[in-house]
């Protein structure tokens, strides 16, 4: 039989061994700490999906390690700080309580995680609660782009806030000029101002830094905007590319197609468009798709469905009336264009219904003055339209 001490003294290099193998296994391996490292570097550059990724990479490593965990949900918050659209519906709990986690934990970061709970509210819709988190973080940095990006997307969205909006996003390009959602919010701003040069340059710089589906999509209307049909179609292709759901982006891509002259590619992006959203000005723009390939039939049932839902739409009343023309019905046509001619000014943008309704006379004056067989294609002298279907991105207030 074995002492009792010599027996202690025989499990004591076992109870060595198991006490250095539990100490290795609780350290960092050395390519995790390479990898935060490096997670670090890009979340202090400002690379925030970089450092996703890099933490993502030691996760796969050491995945208990709290040092490698907390990495984790920093550059969440960052991220989530950057943009409040980057919240899932069904993760705003989670991101709520890492965000006051860290908030506690890691205050010389405190202005980030409290720009990240204003986003929270902000994509709760509660935008007074948002700005005062702004607030609160500007406090503590006054510098802070994060913050004054943030606090400049909420004061977009209402026509009496854009001013101090606009000042808010050069406060954040003051301080960190490849700001991209600052660049993208001046752009937009700029867009809806009627400013089509500035808001292309603010917009291509976004873009430099990171691809965007808002900044495509307000740079294909800037180009629309401009008179440059191809550039718009590229952009409004890419945004339809990085959203293929966006009836947005499908629609517009539709309309700068038809207004370049490319009907059946057209007519295809506006369908798919409808699908996802029969808004007037998508079905208005597919209605004149249809018409100019001589499908007027199927034009006219697409315009009085809109007229259905909008008895005074300008855009469908011209179509149906051109419509009605190509298929031989000349006094349905008429009827049509007296409507048209009947409307007030207002609501519609004057210029276009000015325009709309110089067609709608056009027409009865040639109808009025020439016999039925000898009257020309109503189509044929359509002049171009761009149903913008785009004022809520240009004006977004």
């Amino acid at each position: 039989m074995i002492p009792r001490p010599l027996a202690r003294a025989r499990r004591l290099p076992a109870l060595v061994l198991c006490a250095a193998l539990a100490w290795g296994c609780d350290r960092t391996p050395e390519l995790a700490r390479e990898h935060l490292a490096r997670g670090d570097a890009a979340l202090g550059a400002g690379r925030f999906a970089q450092a996703l990724a890099a933490y993502g990479h030691a996760r796969e490593l050491a995945p208990t390690d709290p040092d490698v965990q907390r990495a984790l949900m920093r550059a969440r918050l960052h991220l989530i700080a950057e943009s409040a659209a980057r919240i899932a519906p069904e993760a705003i709990e989670d991101a709520r309580y890492e965000a006051e986690l860290l908030f506690e934990t890691d205050k010389p970061r405190a202005p980030v995680y409290l720009t990240a709970l204003g986003n929270i509210l902000a994509r709760q819709g509660d935008a007074e609660g948002a700005k005062m988190k702004f607030a609160e973080a500007l406090v503590i940095d006054p510098k802070s782009p994060l913050a004054h990006t943030a606090l400049g997307l909420v004061l977009m969205s209402r026509k009496e806030d854009a001013a101090r909006g606009k000042a808010e996003f050069q406060a954040a390009l003051a301080v960190k000029p490849d700001a991209a959602g600052a660049l993208v919010g001046l752009g937009q701003l700029e867009l809806a101002d009627g400013d089509f040069a500035g808001a292309a340059g603010h917009l291509e710089a976004a873009l430099q830094v990171a691809e965007s589906f808002e900044a495509r999509l307000a740079l294909g209307s800037a180009r629309a905007k401009q008179g440059k049909p191809m550039d718009a179609i590229r952009h409004f292709q890419r945004a339809a590319e990085l959203d293929p759901k966006s009836a947005e982006a499908v629609g517009s891509l539709g309309q700068a197609l038809l207004g370049a002259g490319k009907v059946e590619e057209a007519e295809r992006a506006l369908r798919a468009a409808a699908q996802m959203r029969p808004d007037p000005e998508t079905r208005n723009a597919l209605g004149f798709a249809l018409v100019r390939q001589k499908k007027a039939a199927a034009a006219l049932d697409v315009f009085r469905g809109v007229l259905g839902d909008e008895p005074a739409s300008a855009p469908a009343l011209l179509g149906a009336g051109v419509a009605s023309e190509e298929l031989g019905q000349k006094e349905q046509a008429l009827a049509h264009y007296q409507r048209l001619l009947a409307l007030p000014p207002g609501g519609l943008d004057g210029r276009m219904l000015a325009d709309l309704q110089r067609q709608a006379q056009s027409r009865v004056a040639e109808l009025s003055a020439t016999p039925p067989a000898a009257a020309g294609s109503a189509s044929a002298g359509l002049a171009p339209l761009r149903l913008d279907a785009k004022r809520s991105l240009e004006r977004p207030f």
